[in-house]
């Protein structure tokens, strides 16, 4: 699919209405991977032919370890580490490899891992998030600041004629930042959840005063919570993009529901729970040329939401995004393990009568749950959280694991924003 094509057919199509259409989409895509992209990659050539669930399961250990053959560019792994890492410490995202750019990604499990993009898959990310997220009127001159640990190529697709691009760099506090997102004055405005966060609390305390009309949130899993605090400062509710080092793969619709891109992506599914449904995703881009992207493990945990959506899409409407696979808790119960949900905990907080500000939660092992509350009244909030926490183990027909109550936030354990953590 041509980048103008992907545009038009997100801006003004229609969608897939019914599960057939997408899947007749997909094999077609399939069908255009096996005959122009796999016969170019060494490691991938010999399974053209050979049905996908003979395909090796890839991860993120795997590709970095047969990067030189998986890649369709003859770039070896030392040199797209070299290209990166000299990015990284110059904070010049200019260069390329030929005309491929290299990138670096922290995921949340703090794993670095490459990506390459070449001009066609740069401009077709372009036209998927223009499609979708560009301002009313299409022709409108927008605004769009940017915050992100490291800028690429990729990112910078973005600019044209109707486009002023700002990056802002998150080596950098987000305080520092202000001024210059004031004189900005953003149409669009794309950060991490936290980021958004901190920048809508600043709102809401008068040292920023900005009116964009998009508020997109990526790179890490927006929290209930923190979207109904942006839509509180921002007046309009954010957008969601779940995109990582493999791609975007899922964004909101324009009816908020958070949708699978599976236009351009085949999830297949590693069931986790039955009775939610909760599963890992192992994807398989269609559209990715330079570094393919087949038949990946994942390990996020994804909710899927059976309903239909009022935008009337068929693709997979997804309730919410739990985290990692080794971040979800379990508690016991009399049948076993049960796994619960993030939400569980997020409820107990946010129904608490007291304020809490912020929380985090850890549990280790089975048996102990640590818990941190920013709050001005610790033994209000430490009894309503407990007892709402002992009416959810109950209803759940699990065990709950002692509780462990502490003021206060711990210091962050990584670059990205993890409330509920599960320590083995």
């Amino acid at each position: 699919m041509t980048p103008a094509a992907a545009f038009a057919a997100i801006r003004w199509g229609r969608g897939f209405r019914t599960r057939a259409a997408v899947e007749a989409h997909q094999a077609r895509g399939l069908a255009r991977l096996r005959r122009d992209i796999m016969p170019r990659a060494p490691f991938y050539a010999p399974f053209a032919d050979r049905p996908m669930d003979e395909w090796p399961l890839m991860s993120k250990p795997a590709l970095m370890a047969d990067f030189c053959t998986i890649n369709t560019r003859g770039i070896s792994l030392d040199q797209a580490l070299e290209t990166a890492r000299r990015a990284e410490e110059s904070r010049d995202f200019s260069p390329l490899i030929g005309d491929v750019a290299v990138g670096l990604s922290t995921g949340t499990s703090g794993q670095r891992g490459l990506f390459l993009t070449s001009p066609y898959e740069r401009r077709l990310w372009a036209a998927v998030m223009c499609g979708r997220f560009w301002p009313r009127p299409l022709l409108a001159r927008q605004r769009i600041a940017f915050f992100l640990r490291a800028n690429n190529a990729l990112y910078e697709s973005l600019n044209n004629p109707l486009v002023r691009f700002a990056f802002f760099d998150l080596l950098a506090g987000v305080t520092d930042h202000l001024p210059r997102l004031a004189q900005t004055h953003p149409t669009v405005l794309i950060a991490p959840a936290q980021v958004l966060r901190h920048l809508a609390l600043a709102q809401i305390r008068g040292d920023l005063n900005i009116a964009p009309q998009r508020i997109i949130s990526v790179a890490e899993v927006l929290s209930p919570e923190d979207a109904a605090l942006i839509t509180t400062a921002f007046r309009r509710a954010p957008d969601q993009v779940y995109q990582c080092t493999e791609g975007v793969l899922a964004y909101t619709c324009p009816h908020g529901s958070l949708h699978l891109n599976e236009r351009f992506v085949h999830f297949d599914r590693k069931v986790l729970d039955a009775a939610t449904g909760a599963f890992s995703p192992i994807i398989t881009d269609f559209t990715r040329e330079s570094l393919p992207i087949l038949r990946y493990a994942l390990d996020d945990v994804l909710v899927p939401d059976p309903a239909p959506c009022a935008c009337g899409c068929a693709t997979t409407r997804i309730a919410r995004i739990e985290g990692r696979c080794d971040d979800m808790l379990f508690w016991e119960g009399q049948g076993g393990r049960r796994m619960v949900p993030s939400d569980v905990i997020r409820q107990a907080v946010a129904t608490a009568q007291v304020q809490v500000r912020d929380y985090r939660a850890r549990q280790t092992g089975s048996h102990l749950l640590e818990i941190w509350l920013d709050t001005g009244d610790m033994r209000g909030a430490t009894q309503q959280v407990s007892a709402a926490l002992n009416q959810s183990a109950a209803r759940l027909q699990a065990r709950l694991p002692e509780l462990r109550f502490h003021a206060g936030l711990p210091p962050p354990d990584g670059p990205k924003l993890r409330r509920v953590r599960a320590i083995s």
